[in-house]
């Protein structure tokens, strides 16, 4: 699509690498605001998001060198020249990352599972991003398709799926449910939990229309294992009573009308909420726009 954004002088600017860097921004903007309500030590916090920026970007490209080892074989100094030899792996960065925080939460001694609800909602801000680089760039690219929405990519043949937009909408969405629970109190470790499932749910959907596949299925599915896990092992819940209650709604799907009657109430008032809240959002911004276009008038006061 677009490879390189701009130029200044000789040197290009490429769009992922421009994106990229908004996605880490903007990841540790959300890092930091949250951090901030949860009255945490804001300069260890921000040493925590270079650390962790730095171990993820090792571990992004270790795993893009190991998947493209025979590349990189002939001459291993070509796996260090980033500019050069560019690439690197989101599920190695995801490994890298996480990895390093666990190991400087304790030196910093700060509770895993709390800075982890804290870093899972600045991982998805800068996947966000991430995509869009990765779109513009021409990576990750989607499978051939004949959609109308359908687009060329740089260096590949015939019209692609955009899948990195659909991944970023998907993910994007994610942020937005589960930042009211990320902003106010909740159990440590929750927030983890419902991004590991969640996004391993949304990566393991759009694997289906990427081109090339590295072991994505399978970690999809052993992140929404993880993330089972952690969710049991901080809630102290059972999952035998769960996995007997998931039965028995299935089996109420088909012996039971009653049961599709409850389901569809509870879509309709979730919907219903969603609407009523973003209208509220909606007015509230609106007004404080009409505002801050009006000069102040003793009325005012």
């Amino acid at each position: 699509m677009l490879p390189v954004l701009f130029s200044i002088g000789p040197i290009p600017i490429s769009s992922f690498g421009f994106f990229l860097s908004l996605g880490f921004i903007y990841g540790s903007f959300l890092v930091w605001r949250l951090s901030r309500a949860w009255e945490l030590n804001v300069e260890k916090i921000l040493d925590m998001i270079i650390l962790t920026f730095f171990g993820g970007l090792i571990g992004a490209r270790i795993f893009f060198v190991a998947l493209n080892f025979n590349f990189f074989s002939d001459d291993l100094l070509k796996s260090v020249l980033l500019t050069k030899y560019p690439g690197i792996n989101f599920w190695g960065g995801l490994l890298g990352g996480w990895l390093t925080l666990f190991i400087f939460s304790n030196r910093f001694k700060f509770n895993f599972f709390q800075i982890a609800d804290l870093a899972a909602i600045g991982v998805l801000g800068g996947i966000v991003f991430g995509d869009i680089g990765c779109f513009l760039g021409g990576c990750s690219i989607g499978k051939i398709s004949n959609f109308f929405f359908a687009t060329s990519m740089v260096g590949a043949l015939g019209k692609r799926f955009p899948v990195q937009i659909l991944e970023a909408i998907l993910v994007g969405t994610l942020l937005f449910k589960l930042w009211p629970i990320a902003s106010h109190f909740h159990i440590s470790g929750a927030v983890l939990s419902k991004v590991l499932i969640f996004l391993g749910f949304i990566k393991l959907f759009t694997e289906f229309f990427r081109d090339i596949n590295q072991g994505g299925y399978f970690l999809s599915l052993v992140m929404v294992g993880l993330g089972i896990f952690i969710h049991y092992q901080i809630s102290k819940s059972s999952i035998k009573k769960d996995m007997f209650k998931f039965f028995w709604f299935i089996n109420g799907l088909f012996t039971n009308s009653n049961t599709w009657k409850l389901m569809f109430e509870r879509i309709k008032k979730s919907w219903y909420n969603f609407i009523i809240t973003w209208n509220l959002r909606f007015k509230s911004t609106g007004r404080f726009l009409r505002r801050a276009r009006v000069k102040p008038t003793p009325k005012n006061f």
